[in-house]
This record gives C-alpha cells, sequence and structure tokens, in this order.
C-alpha cells in the first residue's frame, strides 16, 4: 500500500523540499468545546483505487480550548512524486482516547457519521483548506458523550460515571453497567438522612468512599430528615426533641409577655408558649410577679424607683395613696403658708413660691420691728404677690429695743446723743468723739447751794452757754474746756476759786430774779425778770449789764430774738398776757393784752409766735396763742384750740418747724401742734405724769429729714425729783438720755450742735456732753 505524508499542520513547515514547495492541503476539525479526551480518525484513500494510504489519531488541543483560541485541530496532507492528484480523505470521532486495543483497534466508539471529503494537490505549494464539524458536546469533560450524542456515557454531567470508571461505594452506575456499587463488600451501615453523622434505618452496605454522604456507623437517630435532632445533641428551644430523649424543649422558659412600654417588666400574667417571640415587645420574665400595674407607661413598674412626679412609679400605690411615698413633705405648706412643696426634679422636692415678706410693727416708723409676736397683729406675713401693710410696718427687721422711740433701735448708728441708739450697751459704746456723758458740770462759779438757776441759752454754735436765776445769779460759759466765770450779784469772793476758774466778775446785772434769757449772735445775753425787767450783758469784764424794761410790773416769763441787717429784735411776754417788742438800742413797745397769762414764748421767724399760759383769775385752764407779726409792725393774736382742760398751767413752749411745736405745763401737761389753731394733748403710757413741767425743747434737723430725733420734746419738771424726759414722735415717754437731778429743774436749752444744758436748784447745772 502507498503512503503520502500525513502530518499536523504545525509540523508542515518542516516538510519543505529543497528544490520546490511539496503539493499540499489542510483539514480543520473543529468540535464541540470542552471535549478534551476524544479522538479524531483520519483515514486518506486513493480516489481511484480506494486504497488506503494512510491511517492516523490525533488528539483534540486541549490547550487551545481552555484558552479560548478555540475548539479545533488543523491536519496537513503532504503529495509524494508520482501520486493521484486527487484522494479521499475521512475523518471519524471517537470516545475517550486514541488508544488501541491488542488488534490495533481503537477502544474508543465512533460517536458519529464519518465525515468523507475529495482532496485535490495543487502543483505546488498549499492547496485547498477544507473545514470539518463534529457536534461532540461533553460537559464532564470525561471524554465520553451521552448516549444521545452517539455515546456510551450513561450520565455525561457526572464525571466519575463513564464505562472507563471503577465502580466505586457511592451509590452510583460509575462503570455504566446498569448497577450500582455492585461486586463491592457489603457491612452493617445506618443511612443517614440528615447528614448529622448519626444514622436511622440500619441497613447492609459498601463502606462509602471518600466524600460520600448519608451513611453512618453510629444509629439511633429518631429522627433522621432533620440534622438538629440526634441522641447526644444538646436541647434547644425550638419546638423539637433535639436530644431525642422524648421531651420537647425540657430545660427552655417557652413563656412570653406582651411588654407593651418596654419598661422590662410586662403586662402578665397571661403570656404566649412558644420558643420564638411572638413580637417586638414580648419578653421572657422567668422572676414571674409581680406584673406591671400600667403596662402603657414605662415610668410605671415594680421595684422601678419611687420619683418625685405625681405618678405611682413603683407600683406600689393602693387608691391613690403612696404616690411619691419617698417624698413625704410634698404638698405640705411652705415659705409660711404662701406656697406648698412640689417636686422641683425626680429626685427632689421645693417650695413653689419665695420666701415671703415679713413686716413687723413698727410704730415709731424707724424701720426697725419688734419681735414680739401679737395674734393677727405682729408680724404679719405677706406672700410675693400680695399687698403689704399701708404703715407702721418694717420690712425684715425685728430688733427694736423700744418700738415707741425713734431713736432707738437695732438698725440705728450709735450718735452723740445720750440715747441708747443701737439698743446695745447703753450708751457705753458712743463713739469717743463725743467728748462726754450727760451728767453735772464741776465749776467753782456753780457750786453754792444757795443758787437757783431759772433759766439758760446757748449760742447757735453751742458757746457761750448762759445760765441765770434767782437774786442776780449770772455766769457764762466760752467754750468747752473752760470753767463757768460769774457775773453774779452777791457772791462771795471767798474763798478764791481753787479749779482755775477765774474770779468773780464786777459787773453784774444786779439783784433781779431772772426767769428767761436768749443768746445772739454775739454771745451776748438778754435777760428777763420781775416788773418787767430787760438787760444785756455781752460777756466782757469792762462792760456794764444794760438794764432796761417793758414799763409795766409784770413778770417777763418769755423771751426770743431775731436778727436780720445788723438789727436785733427781742420778743417778750409777761404774765399778763402782754406781748412786748424790744430792738435793742431802741424802746420797748407793746404789741398785744389779753387777758391769758404767758408763762412761755417761742418762734423760728419774726413773723410767727406761740405763746402759751393760762387764764387770768380764778380757775385755771391753759391758754394757746399765735401771733402773726409783721416786722416793725402790728401783731395779730389767733386762740388756739385745745381739746382737754387740764389743773394749772401751759408753762413752756417750743417750735422745731413751721408747723411743729411742743408745750409742757402743770400736772404733767403736754401738748402738741401741727400748724393751724388745735393744739393735741399728748397721754404717754405708762401711767400719768404728775409732775409740773417747767421747759421744753423740740429738737428738729431741718436739714435731715430722717433725723431720728425729729419731732421729738425734751423737757424738765419742777418737782423735788426733778427728771430728764423725751417725749418721742410717736407720742411715748423715749429712754435716754437718762437724767435724775433729784432736784427742781426749771430749764434746758439744746443747741443745734446737739449739746443739752439743763438747771435747776441749789446750784445744779448739767451737760452734754460733758468729759
Amino acid at each position: 500500500m502507498r503512503r503520502i505524508a500525513l502530518f499536523l499542520f504545525p509540523l508542515l513547515l518542516l516538510a519543505c523540499s529543497k528544490e520546490k514547495e511539496q503539493p499540499r492541503v489542510q483539514l480543520k476539525v473543529n468540535y464541540t468545546s470542552g471535549f478534551y479526551k476524544g479522538c479524531f480518525r483520519i483515514v486518506v484513500k486513493d480516489s481511484a483505487t480506494q486504497d488506503v494510504l494512510d491511517d492516523q489519531t490525533v488528539s483534540p488541543n486541549r490547550a487551545r480550548d481552555e484558552a479560548g483560541e478555540g475548539a479545533f485541530v488543523n491536519v496537513g496532507v503532504f503529495q509524494k512524486e508520482g501520486w493521484n492528484k486527487k484522494v479521499l480523505a475521512t475523518v471519524t470521532a471517537h470516545e475517550f482516547s486514541c488508544d488501541k486495543d491488542t488488534e490495533g483497534l481503537l477502544k474508543g466508539k465512533q460517536i458519529r457519521d464519518a465525515v468523507t471529503v475529495e482532496l485535490e494537490f495543487p502543483g505546488e505549494g498549499l492547496g485547498d483548506t477544507r473545514n470539518l464539524t463534529f457536534t461532540t458536546p461533553d460537559p464532564d469533560h470525561d471524554g465520553y458523550l451521552s448516549d444521545a450524542n452517539g455515546g456510551t456515557d450513561c450520565d455525561d454531567a457526572d464525571g466519575m460515571k463513564n464505562p472507563s470508571q471503577q465502580e466505586i461505594c457511592d451509590d452510583k452506575d460509575n462503570n455504566c453497567t446498569g448497577g450500582v456499587d455492585e461486586g463491592l463488600p457489603k457491612v452493617p451501615m445506618f443511612r443517614d438522612g440528615d447528614g448529622d453523622g448519626i444514622g436511622g434505618e440500619a441497613i447492609q452496605h459498601c463502606v462509602p468512599a471518600d466524600g460520600v454522604r448519608g451513611y453512618a456507623t453510629v444509629g439511633g437517630d429518631c429522627k433522621d430528615d432533620d440534622a438538629e435532632i440526634a441522641p447526644g445533641k444538646a436541647d434547644i428551644c425550638d419546638e423539637k426533641d433535639n436530644n431525642c430523649n422524648g421531651d420537647t424543649d425540657e430545660n427552655d422558659d417557652k413563656k412570653w409577655y406582651l411588654d407593651n412600654d418596654e419598661d422590662g417588666v410586662p403586662e402578665g400574667p397571661a403570656h404566649t408558649v412558644r420558643c420564638t417571640s411572638p413580637g417586638p415587645k414580648y419578653i421572657k420574665y422567668p422572676s414571674g410577679p409581680p406584673f406591671d400595674c400600667d403596662d402603657a407607661d414605662a415610668r410605671r413598674a415594680p421595684n422601678k424607683p419611687e420619683l418625685c412626679d405625681g405618678i405611682d412609679n413603683n407600683c406600689a400605690s393602693v387608691g391613690s395613696v403612696a404616690i411619691d411615698e419617698n417624698f413625704p413633705t410634698k404638698g405640705s405648706s411652705c415659705a409660711q403658708g404662701c406656697g406648698t412643696i412640689q417636686c422641683a426634679s425626680e429626685t427632689s422636692v421645693a417650695c413653689n413660691a419665695p420666701e415671703p415678706d415679713i413686716y413687723y410693727q413698727d410704730l415709731d416708723g424707724d424701720g426697725d420691728g419688734i419681735a414680739t409676736v401679737i395674734p393677727d397683729v405682729n408680724p404679719k406675713i405677706v406672700c410675693q404677690e400680695g399687698q403689704p401693710p399701708v404703715s407702721g410696718y418694717a420690712l425684715g427687721q425685728d430688733g427694736d429695743c423700744d418700738d415707741r422711740d425713734s431713736a432707738r433701735s437695732s438698725i440705728q448708728a450709735e450718735l452723740c446723743d445720750g440715747i441708747d441708739n443701737n439698743c446695745s450697751a447703753g450708751v457705753s459704746d458712743e463713739p469717743a468723739s463725743c467728748g462726754g456723758t450727760l451728767k453735772q458740770v464741776a465749776s467753782h462759779h456753780l457750786s453754792s447751794a444757795n443758787q437757783q438757776w431759772n433759766t439758760v441759752a446757748v449760742h447757735s454754735s453751742g458757746y457761750p452757754v448762759w445760765v441765770a436765776g434767782e437774786d442776780g445769779k449770772l455766769a457764762i460759759r466760752r467754750s468747752a474746756s473752760a470753767k463757768f466765770e460769774s457775773f453774779s450779784f452777791g457772791d462771795p469772793a471767798t474763798p478764791a476759786p481753787t479749779d482755775g476758774s477765774f474770779a468773780i466778775h464786777p459787773n453784774n446785772c444786779g439783784d433781779i430774779d431772772w426767769k428767761v434769757s436768749w443768746v445772739d449772735s454775739q454771745g451776748r445775753v438778754i435777760l428777763g425778770g420781775p416788773a418787767g425787767t430787760l438787760a444785756v450783758h455781752n460777756g466782757t469784764t469792762t462792760t456794764n449789764c444794760a438794764l432796761g424794761g417793758t414799763g409795766v410790773n409784770n413778770v417777763i416769763t418769755g423771751l426770743i430774738g431775731f436778727e436780720a441787717n445788723d438789727v436785733t429784735t427781742v420778743y417778750a411776754s409777761d404774765t399778763q398776757g402782754r406781748l412786748f417788742r424790744w430792738i435793742l438800742g431802741g424802746a420797748v413797745s407793746e404789741l398785744d393784752d389779753n387777758s391769758a397769762n404767758f408763762y412761755g414764748l417761742h418762734g423760728l421767724t419774726e413773723e410767727f409766735l406761740l405763746a402759751v399760759g393760762g387764764n387770768t383769775g380764778s380757775g385755771s385752764g391753759q391758754r394757746f396763742r399765735s401771733y402773726a407779726v409783721i416786722p416793725g409792725g402790728a401783731a395779730t393774736a389767733t386762740a388756739g384750740v385745745h381739746s382737754t382742760n387740764v389743773d394749772g398751767n401751759a408753762r413752756a413752749v417750743w417750735m422745731g418747724a413751721a408747723n411743729k411745736a411742743c408745750a409742757v405745763g402743770d400736772n404733767g401737761a403736754v401738748w402738741r401742734w401741727n400748724g393751724g389753731t388745735p393744739w393735741t394733748k399728748v397721754e404717754p403710757p405708762g401711767g400719768a405724769v404728775n409732775a409740773a413741767f417747767s421747759s421744753v425743747v423740740m429738737r428738729y434737723d431741718a436739714q435731715n429729714a430722717q433725723n431720728p430725733l425729729n419731732e421729738h420734746c425734751y423737757m424738765v419738771d419742777s418737782s423735788t425729783s426733778g427728771r430728764l424726759r423725751r417725749l418721742t414722735a410717736s407720742g411715748t415717754w423715749g429712754s435716754g438720755p437718762d437724767l435724775q437731778a433729784n432736784a427742781r429743774l426749771y430749764d434746758l436749752a439744746i443747741a443745734p450742735t446737739g449739746d443739752v444744758w439743763i438747771v435747776g436748784e441749789g446750784g445744779r447745772v448739767f451737760h452734754y456732753p460733758e468729759p
């Protein structure tokens, strides 16, 4: 048999003739991708004789196929010299491989019809290229096609099943003989349907190959279709008998309670029994009762801390009792009845009202009230939105030691006035700058027990001070550190002074019982006495006393002077109700003569004077007159009206302001005047004072309306135990300055500086502040 050259196309380039290119043709065999293990047989015959020229096989090109370059092989046929130009090429496809049996036949079954093509060699070089296509699907890539595709593979989806496979224990017909696991030895086993390693049904079976599931060597599975159930499994709550002990979920709490407010405590006792939660608001509650008393409110549940919020947080309330029980003061009165204690936060309480204003009774209007509790009177508690008392009360101050004396209170600073202003330590804590206390003045010329001082007058600056009295007694103190100097009539020259005082000055004003006095801006004293006598002493030792008179034989009992344009005008009153004007350096003129007996006269300006006294003749009763005076002209009298007539006369008067005055008289009588004609008798508390008041001064600081001594009236009496008294603006006896003279006191004067001078019988002269 003749042979032709048959080569795979890649070898073609190596078969070139040295003289000329050898004639050839090419077959391109196409097949289905994935046919890796098959075989193609190419038989070449002479077209004319049908002699077989060649018989070769070629395998699929797996590398090209997997690389995505195409599923095909190229076969080249080369013509030998002397051959016919035409040949027949028959190609067949076979399963498995190109291996042959002992007889030289391919082992693999032909799987498709043979394809024969006629090839004609060219004169030289490459001739025709013929394309051949075979359908060879092999999904499991084992080289065998399915029966439907002409092959012998009994399961072309499983590479472990084809005619060339060895039978193994895997429940498959591996060798495609129609049997499963045939010929393999069998042993006792258990079917493991759920793959949990524990079998159920006992069977005889071969020993499974590696990777084969569904069999176990251990049995006892009570439910072999559920891998979560088998002996030895841990029991979980899943509605199954996981451990095959006959009980389901035996160790699990399957009670689910609705916790609608999600506070961790359910409503109960109703519940749902199941393993999984019935819904998002269900919880397990193994502790059991007590359950939530209000499952719509997360703030309420047993064992919650009780808060201050008006809610029964801990579910302890029965009938609304025991709400906020940890706050026992809630609801009680606070702020002294102005509010109630309420919740300030969840953990605290507070009063819902501010502290009230507390007003203490303040009768004297000094801003300091008393602490003494008087039902419905003192103190008055006023809530913040309430109306305060109209008057007579002080806000927040209750330390007054004398609520009828505006000069004394716990808020008052200690002043130089001989009064315990600050309600502490008496007057011992007065400033050292005060310079002394209220006491009798020690001076050689004031030492005679036979002296009776009836009147005292003080300069507006505080000095000089003049005192005058019975039998022509007259003395002057020129400064706080000076001794009194005597201008007295009849005082003995011996013994001589031993206290540093001057000897008696000889230029006295005669043996006259001086009753009243006034000091002008030059320090001169104007004196008044019996038989209408008037005198002026300038305080020098070289000038004699200037004497004059009214020309009427009555006692001068009132004296006041005014200065304007270097003119000094003195007004005097006497015991027969006459009013006189004396312009110093000129004559005395009578301005009025009425039925009253005058014993006191005072005024702040020349245009308006007050005079007080009593009836003329038998009987008794007070008389009050005011005079509207035209300087240098007439004086018009107006009778004052007084509500109460007492035995005796009014003895002295003093104006503190244009509409403020005090008057005093016999049998402890005191009157106040607030302008106009009415005079009001004052009835101080603490019992009647029967002493005959002899002099009065009203203190009034026009420059300081807040001065605590404004409208206070100082007075002395002519009893044998004469005292200094102070009547407060509220009509009570003030405490201090304290003076119990044990002698008759006849006059007092108070300088704008605050110096107090008091004179009386037995040579007594008292002064505040006296070192």
